[in-house]
């Protein structure tokens, strides 16, 4: 066999072997990237263990809507209900399915310029998280850029 026989044999060979490496590259490549972006997504139980919140994106924008409570009845035997909603019409919705985070996008490795509503007042802050391992840090905060507020951990469930 002469070597440009060879030759024909061997270059499409080097070609796929090359491309799977290329391939492979990229994937390793992108990856951090896709995973910082899916990190928050899953579901959150608050601090004092009281809800667990599931964290879901549509497009580009992050929500979080309540999946599980700690005392879903009232004493009656009825679903808890947004009682202190300063909306009349709002307060015999039910706190399970609620959505209480809404409008964060992705910003580096921070979420911001969303909201967060608390149902236990009834108030709707501004809101920006962040994932750090599996605490998410919650910051509901009275002003956008987040000086009078507070920062809530909520742990990650699997």
């Amino acid at each position: 066999m002469s070597a440009p026989e060879k030759m024909a044999i061997f270059v499409p060979i080097l070609k796929k072997i090359i491309m799977k490496k290329v391939f492979i590259v990229m994937c390793l490549t992108l990856m951090p990237f896709w995973v910082t972006a899916q990190d928050v997504l899953g579901n959150w139980k608050l601090e004092d263990g009281s809800a667990i919140v599931e964290v879901y994106s549509l497009g580009d924008v992050f929500n979080g809507k309540i999946i599980w409570l700690k005392n879903p009845t009232m004493k009656d035997g009825t679903p808890v209900v947004d009682v202190y909603n300063p909306d009349t019409k709002l307060r015999s919705r039910k706190i399970m399915g609620l959505n209480i985070l809404s409008g964060l996008k992705k910003d580096g490795k921070e979420y911001s310029g969303g909201l967060i509503y608390d149902p236990n007042n009834g108030k709707t802050y501004y809101c920006s998280m962040k994932v750090e391992g599996n605490v998410l840090k919650v910051r509901g905060s009275l002003d956008k850029r987040g000086f009078f507020g507070r920062t809530m951990n909520w742990f990650r469930v699997k």
